[in-house]
């Protein structure tokens, strides 16, 4: 897919926090505890390969966890109340939210004919991983992106979304009342 994203590398590259330095940092964990990761004998090497994949998958889930439920803040207590960081959140709120991977597709300047909101398997299966580090960035730091081709521009975004328990079967994603409804590119 020809694509013009010569802002979305500069935004990659300058980001504090991206899937490349969340690998780095497991594998400056494992390298700097050699004794409790590091074997001796035949298939060490497989093995530490699979250990690293392992623990970098559980950071990315932790991850992309703390970046979806980051309005979790503390409140500030005050004499009489509290005064949460944001001033929209509902102190009552006790949802577990996901990150969810948004694309809009448009052609010229119609109205958008796709918005899907997608987890991370589905976007996997459906566009691979390589696609995904690509346009959405596996943690959601290439978002807000977009890249287009002739007059079809697709839009990529991250989005926080609930979670009705802590696993979701396929008949509850498939129901009206826990269904996502995008908001419109207007």
């Amino acid at each position: 897919m020809a694509s013009e994203l010569d802002s979305v590398n500069e935004k990659a590259s300058s980001a504090p926090f991206t899937s490349d330095h969340l690998r780095n940092l497991v594998l400056d964990h494992v390298l700097d505890n050699p004794t409790i990761f590091l074997g001796d004998g035949p298939g060490a090497v497989e093995k530490l390969t699979t250990m690293l994949d392992s623990l970098t998958a559980m950071a990315e889930k932790v991850a992309l966890q703390s970046i979806a439920n980051r309005m979790h803040l503390e409140a500030l207590p005050t004499f009489n109340s509290r005064i949460h960081a944001d001033p929209n959140h509902d102190l009552n709120d006790d949802k577990l939210y996901e990150m969810r991977y948004r694309i809009v597709e448009q052609i010229g300047s119609e109205q958008p004919f796709k918005d899907d909101v997608l987890t991370k398997a589905e976007a996997i299966a459906e566009y691979g991983g390589d696609f995904i580090e690509q346009y959405w960035g596996s943690m959601g730091e290439r978002c807000p992106n977009s890249a287009t081709t002739a007059d079809r521009t697709l839009w990529f975004s991250v989005v926080r979304y609930p979670v009705s328990g802590q696993a979701l079967s396929q008949t509850n994603q498939d129901s009206p009342k826990n269904g996502y409804r995008a908001p419109s590119l207007g």
